[in-house]
């Protein structure tokens, strides 16, 4: 089956951040927005992933309009396959966001996310590497959410009852009393969505290594081998069991010490933390593959070709490496791209060396 083909040609953008009012229109191939740091090239980026996922990739919906105001509104005109589509989103504080799709409002959220897949690589994005095992836990989910409506209703479900058995054991606690059997339907709750986002994750970084190993082994041209390893709870333990062997531990916590809420992947170097030998250079390396890996995952999984956003991606990195992602993105097996960089020269180069023909320059000021 071929892959459908998607991209944004137009978005208008109402309080959106730095955006009083602004609108554009995009290539569907190679999109380089250039401007000084300040003038709005990262919260464009932004405002193109919300309109694939319908939140922002920093920030709440509470502070995402202009300061001055308490609303803001996308619109955006989206190709996917054969059909145009108009996909709107509008935002009032105090009340519930809108989305609607060709003027039919989209009752459900899980019925739009992963309708259009997208990949976004920050600067902010190295606390993948450095950063927390929630951090890490979010870029699962963020693939897995896209994949799967019914992955995204699992989260939701297990994250509620995860906040309601804490409260519970922290009531418990105050309160100097215990109800097993009411602790008993939390954790059947728990268990149940546990297991189905555990059994997902497994299953996606058995597909995810070998392909941001591909990935890595394009961009870097050493022999170095990165190791990646997925840490869980459940990967030794039944879910149910383990709950109840924790039980007590858990009522002196008061929350809950064991689960998929605390599942990481860990990555190695020559037997170390990466975080603690990589250069900036390698570990820029590591975060492009990686993200790369999920954007091909993406793509088999959902027939779509995802966006790609690339913000600012091209600092800290040799040019011998960023000709060959260059020439990467540029390839057939990449859709609508969008490259964000202060430096309308070195872009200017890149389309020369490279000999682009779909593209466009929007420059900002």
């Amino acid at each position: 089956m071929p892959i459908c083909s998607f991209y944004i040609q137009q978005l208008k953008l109402s309080n959106y951040k730095s955006y009083s009012f602004k609108e554009f229109n995009f290539s569907e191939k190679l999109n380089f927005i250039v401007g000084n740091n300040g003038v709005g090239k990262t919260n464009l980026l932004d405002a193109v992933y919300y309109s694939c996922l319908s939140k922002s990739y920093f920030s709440s919906d509470l502070m995402v309009p202009n300061f001055q105001d308490a609303f803001f509104r996308i619109e955006t005109n989206v190709s996917l396959g054969v059909d145009n589509q108009l996909v709107e989103f509008k935002y009032l504080k105090q009340e519930k966001k809108e989305i609607s799709l060709n003027k039919v409002k989209v009752e459900k959220l899980t019925s739009f996310v992963g309708k259009y897949p997208c990949v976004f690589i920050t600067p902010d994005d190295n606390q993948l590497i450095l950063g927390a095992s929630e951090i890490r836990r979010k870029f699962i989910d963020a693939t897995l959410c896209q994949f799967s409506s019914d992955y995204l209703l699992h989260l939701v479900s297990y994250n509620k009852v995860l906040t309601q058995r804490n409260a519970l054991l922290k009531s418990f606690y105050e309160k100097r009393t215990f109800d097993n059997a009411l602790l008993d339907v939390y954790n059947q709750q728990l268990v149940q969505a546990g297991n189905f986002i555990h059994q997902f994750r497994k299953d996606f970084m058995l597909q995810f290594v070998p392909v941001f190993e591909k990935y890595y082994r394009q961009i870097f041209d050493g022999d170095e081998q990165i190791d990646i390893h997925y840490h869980s709870d459940l990967l030794d333990n039944d879910y149910a069991t383990l709950l109840e062997t924790t039980q007590e531990q858990d009522r002196v916590a008061q929350r809950t010490t064991k689960g998929i809420h605390l599942d990481d992947i860990v990555f190695e170097m020559k037997n170390f933390p990466l975080k603690k030998i990589a250069s900036q250079g390698q570990q820029k390396t590591v975060l492009l593959s990686m993200k790369l890996a999920q954007f091909e995952l993406l793509k088999i999984e959902k027939q779509v070709m995802p966006l790609l956003l690339l913000d600012d991606i091209f600092d800290k990195l040799d040019s011998g490496r960023i000709t060959k992602i260059f020439q990467l993105i540029k390839s057939e097996s990449f859709g609508q791209v969008f490259i964000s960089d202060t430096d309308i020269d070195k872009i200017e180069q890149l389309i020369e060396n490279n000999n682009c023909k779909q593209y466009k320059i929007i420059p900002l000021d």
